[in-house]
């Protein structure tokens, strides 16, 4: 039984709207209102009538609509209002936070007008801030920014639009076709799961950092106490051990240097509902919000982090460390989709593109797919160092279709244990993401397995 066969399980992980051929909007014109059309007919008519029965009651009674029409008629708009919608800043906020758009429009008339919004957005934008319709006055000569915000509830790329813009001028007389702009897209950068390790990562092999090393250098942890040879430092000496040896002994210590950590994103299948930042998660929300939690971590320590999607699309983020990188991996993460694949990912080929030998490869995956069995049991049989963390949410379970379902579900669980175990006796570190300090234990287990 899989759980990712279901359509029902299905979602989509990318909220952005795929590019599409947008079509060229009809140019925006003023064009006359029902209320004008209502106050010519009734002059007209009136004026008809009280010629033909001679009523000059008549006239005078039409003649406050004309003069009233014509005055307000007398200063007349002819360039419609520029309407440009731009997403906040650098079109990127976080979730729970919010997401804005700046709707900007200029009169450039010399009049005044009244400008009519209806604003809308992304399902997974809750707008508080110029929701539905609402009404602006704008001044002759002069322009407006009007702002479009509401909480941004899940990652991925999401839209504000279509913004309808409507003006009115000459009291109401003279109207503008309706200008529909198609909007801006914002990127929502998902918020990782707190994650702290204080265990050292195994093969630490780079120029400086946090992990303990099998090299030696200058650092706190104690490696051995040696005879003192030429070069070693005076301050290094052990006079306590010197003063019962009569021989002059050294404090060596071991250096700490940094480690290449490769993550391995498992985006073939999707299981679950996602309910955004207050819900409940689906295996994209916890392989993104898990993998960026292990990037920032990793990144802001010193190490040196890249990111590899197992799917249809097949992306890569080039390793990098520092904070810069770790924003720079959150906005490669927000972009993570799981479209249709025509061509199902080859594990050899991406076991050959990771990096060194040594670097530590954590592979993200809910384990339903052999492929992904087979990419896991690839780096490990390669003797390449891996951690599989699974992203299958335990809430994630097949609809009941009928009295065999449970049945088949816990056949299903009990195999995907005992795959569990047969990848760990492998030699693979298997462990369900839980958040902070969760990997710590295999982490301890890989580093006994280095110094065996």
């Amino acid at each position: 039984m899989t759980l990712a066969g279901d359509p029902a399980l299905s979602l989509r992980t990318d909220s952005a709207r795929p590019a599409g051929r947008v079509q060229s909007e009809p140019p925006v014109t003023w064009r006359r209102t029902p209320a004008l059309t209502r106050a010519v007919a009734l002059v007209a008519v009136c004026l008809l009538v009280s010629v033909a029965f001679g009523r000059i009651d008549l006239v005078l009674i039409s003649a406050p609509f004309a003069i009233g029409t014509a005055m307000l008629l007398q200063h007349r708009p002819t360039r419609p209002p520029e309407a440009k919608l731009v997403p906040f800043d650098d079109a990127t906020t976080a979730e729970g936070a919010t997401a804005a758009a700046t709707l900007t429009v200029v009169n450039p008339e010399p009049v005044p007008i009244t400008t009519l919004v209806t604003a809308a957005a992304d399902p997974w934008i809750d707008l508080h801030t110029g929701k539905g319709d609402f009404a602006e006055r704008l001044a002759p000569a002069s322009g407006r920014d009007m702002v479009v915000a509401g909480r941004a509830r899940r990652w991925g790329g999401h839209h504000f639009g279509p913004i309808h813009v409507r003006s009115i001028a000459c009291g109401g007389l003279l109207e503008t076709t309706v200008q529909r702009l198609h909007g801006a897209t914002v990127w929502v950068l998902p918020v990782p799961d707190w994650f702290d390790s204080a265990e050292s990562l195994p093969f630490a092999d780079g120029v400086t950092g946090v992990h303990r090393s099998r090299r030696g250098g200058d650092s706190g942890e104690l490696a051995e106490v040696r005879l003192y040879q030429p070069g070693d430092r005076l301050r290094r000496i052990d006079w306590r051990t010197s003063m019962r040896s009569q021989d002059l002994y050294v404090n060596a210590t071991l250096s700490e240097r940094d480690t290449d950590v490769t993550l391995i994103l498992d985006l073939q299948v999707e299981a679950g509902i996602s309910g955004g930042l207050d819900g409940a998660a689906s295996i994209a929300d916890l392989t993104v919000r898990a993998a960026g939690a292990v990037a920032s971590h990793y990144a802001l320590q010193g190490d040196r982090v890249a990111c590899i999607e197992f799917g249809a699309r097949g992306r890569r983020m080039r390793a990098g460390t520092g904070r810069r990188h770790a924003a720079a991996t959150l906005r490669w993460l927000a972009s993570v989709d799981m479209p249709p694949d025509p061509l199902p990912p080859s594990p050899e080929m991406l076991r050959r593109q990771l990096a060194g030998q040594r670097s530590l490869n954590v592979v993200f995956t809910p384990l339903l797919t052999d492929r992904s069995l087979a990419l896991v049991a690839a780096i490990a049989r390669a003797g390449r160092p891996v951690l599989c963390v699974g992203t299958l949410p335990p809430h994630v379970s097949p609809p009941n279709r009928s009295h065999w379902t449970p049945y088949a579900e816990r056949l299903w669980r009990l195999t995907r244990s005992n795959t569990v175990m047969e990848l760990r006796d492998l030699g693979v570190a298997v462990e369900p993401w839980q958040g902070s300090a969760s990997l710590d234990n295999v982490l301890a287990e890989l580093n006994r397995r280095r110094y065996r």
